[in-house]
């Protein structure tokens, strides 16, 4: 039986040392793609063994190099071989590089990734992201720490692997402060099947974008996965539903691109149907661009004569690559000596990778929300606009929040005054978003019964008070972030993302007609009605109010349209109206 030790009457040390010394290892590439538009990001250069004769895993490998005192001679054979393909690397894509934290700070590795060094393979820094491996820990934190500052000064990107599993966690997030953070393959299997992993990496989308990281979801294997994904905002992919391993920097499979801006749209979708806050695309301007190859001081020179570019954007072939303000150039061409150093660069030198990009279809309020998370130094720069990846325009934080207060003036405007409840702006919405999502829902409506006629013998202040006994109940009774609007009047609104809406109607007409008592006088709750005038202004007796409820859900029937879907539940409150006492029905 094989072991780790020994395969056959050879050790795997022996096997070891054959592979270092024949130099058997071949590089391969995987893609990492973008989950907004489907273009590959960059690749992640990963070692395989090249003779097919010599019986071992690549972790084992990994591993027993560690054990054998080796680390630094395979980590140096696997780099070198994937460099070698790095001239044939597209300018605008990254190659992720696998270190082990342990050699990072290690005079040789330094030395092997100078400037010069990477000239040869038609490299630059800013296209090398070092990828932090989890084998094992930093023996010397503080050095590996001063490490990680210096190749973050000199233009590399780190990214954090693993991230959910072993040694690699918050606590590395947190000392190293890297580019992007991968999420580890365990997390994103069968994402679509489980809420806590969605809910996990919900917190970690949201982390990444306050704390201006990227998230790389790691292992992709189905479209159901990638789906998710997309949804939550995740923003790189790689897994092999994606694209596998290659021995060249293939780019993925066109229908897996198609597939890609199909989840987009869909969610795309989704947002402008659910939301009253317009999309960020609608507010973008087209903002003053430069080629990454312009010298610092020929744009110095540009600003100098029109002083209303105060900040513009770096774009090649349509991508946007990076961002400067006037203010960041002044204070580098700025001193006694800045114009002299730095006038000859050129703008891919000196701009900002960091900067704040969103997609066209994100909402004003979401993007608003973002630009206040960032940094104090980038509060009020502009933000990037792309639409398919591609650089689209800027917006500004001014016209950001313009767009806000509008919306919510309008919001105001529409809201019931009495009950301070959505109206009707916001209830039409939500019952569109729903209906034209995949996702299960309850539509549930609410009329007083006899609400007139009380309304007519108890007064008007009365009357309000019912109705804001019924808004506090429906408030009371929502566990699940059920929606709950007041579309006027006695009529009532409560939207709950699942099938079974029976359980929370049944708790509201409960508690409905076990409060509402407080609201009439003894003598009538003693005979059980109130003597009041019809529509017809006949006097009649009425009963104490009770509830109709009508409601729709996904659960038997998808609806297409909103006419449809109108159409069934008018029908289904008139039935509901004309039943004696509380009724619930829900279709």
């Amino acid at each position: 039986m094989q072991n780790f030790e020994t395969v056959g009457d050879r050790s795997n040390s022996d096997i070891l040392e054959e592979i270092l010394k024949g130099e058997y290892i071949k590089p391969v590439y995987q893609p990492i793609v973008s989950l907004s538009n489907g273009q590959v990001y960059g690749y992640e250069a990963l070692s395989r063994i090249s003779k097919q004769e010599l019986q071992m895993n690549i972790e084992q490998m990994f591993r027993l190099a560690d054990k054998d005192g080796k680390a630094w001679e395979l980590e140096k054979l696997c780099r070198a071989r994937a460099l070698e393909n790095a001239a044939r690397l597209s300018a605008d894509k990254k190659l992720f590089l696998n270190v082990n934290s342990n050699i990072l700070y290690d005079h040789q590795f330094r030395t092997g990734f100078t400037r010069e060094h990477l000239r040869e393979y038609g490299l630059d820094a800013n296209s090398i992201i070092f990828e932090i491996t989890e084998r094992v820990a930093a023996l010397d934190s503080s050095a590996f720490l001063c490490s990680i500052d210096h190749y973050k000064k000199q233009s590399y990107g780190i990214a954090i692997d693993d991230v959910g599993a072993g040694y690699s966690g918050l606590n590395n997030i947190a000392s190293v402060k890297p580019n992007l953070i991968k999420l580890d393959m365990s997390l994103v299997r069968d994402i679509d099947k489980d809420e806590i992993k969605r809910l996990l990496c919900k917190a970690m989308v949201d982390f990444g974008k306050s704390a201006g990281i990227q998230l790389i979801a790691e292992g992709i294997e189905t479209e159901e996965e990638l789906s998710v994904l997309v949804k939550l905002g995740v923003d790189l992919g790689q897994g092999y539903f994606l694209g596998i391993p290659q021995e060249s920097f293939s780019p993925i499979a066109p229908e897996k691109v198609e597939t890609i801006k199909r989840c987009h749209a869909k969610q795309y979708n989704e947002n402008l149907i659910s939301s009253v806050y317009p999309i960020v695309g609608h507010l973008a301007r087209p903002g003053y661009i430069v080629s990454p190859d312009k010298k610092l001081g020929s744009i110095y020179e540009m600003l100098k004569m029109n002083l209303s570019v105060t900040e513009f954007s770096v774009v090649r072939d349509d991508m946007t690559m990076g961002f400067m303000t006037r203010t960041d150039l002044n204070e580098l061409l700025g001193g006694r000596y800045g114009y002299g150093l730095h006038s000859k660069k050129t703008v891919q030198q000196a701009m900002k990778p960091d900067f704040s990009r969103v997609n066209y279809g994100m909402t004003v309020d979401a993007v608003s929300r973002l630009a206040m998370q960032r940094p104090f130094e980038q509060l009020y720069n502009p933000i990037v606009v792309e639409k398919d990846g591609k650089y689209l325009g800027i917006v500004t934080i001014k016209n950001l929040l313009d767009a806000c207060t509008k919306v919510e003036v309008d919001i105001a405007r529409h809201s019931n005054p009495l009950t301070g409840l959505p109206g009707n702006l916001v209830i039409e919405k939500e019952i569109q978003s729903r209906i034209f999502a995949d996702a299960p829902y309850c539509v549930t409506y609410y009329d007083i019964d006899n609400f007139k006629a009380y309304n007519d013998a108890y007064g008007f202040e009365n009357g309000d008070k019912m109705l804001m006994l019924l808004a506090k109940i429906l408030k009371t009774c929502a566990a699940q972030g059920e929606f709950i609007g007041h579309i006027g009047g006695d009529d009532f609104i409560v939207i709950c993302d699942y099938h079974e809406g029976e359980g929370y109607c049944e708790s509201v007409v409960e508690r409905f007609s076990r409060e509402v008592t407080s609201l009439y006088r003894d003598e009538d709750i003693r005979n059980g009605y109130i003597i009041s005038k019809n529509r017809n202004g006949v006097t009649e007796n009425f009963p104490i109010a009770g509830l109709s409820v009508a409601g729709i859900s996904n659960r038997a029937r998808n609806y297409k349209n909103i006419g449809d879907f109108s159409q069934d539940i008018a029908q289904l409150k008139k039935k509901c109206k004309k039943q004696p006492g509380n009724y619930i029905e829900i279709l």
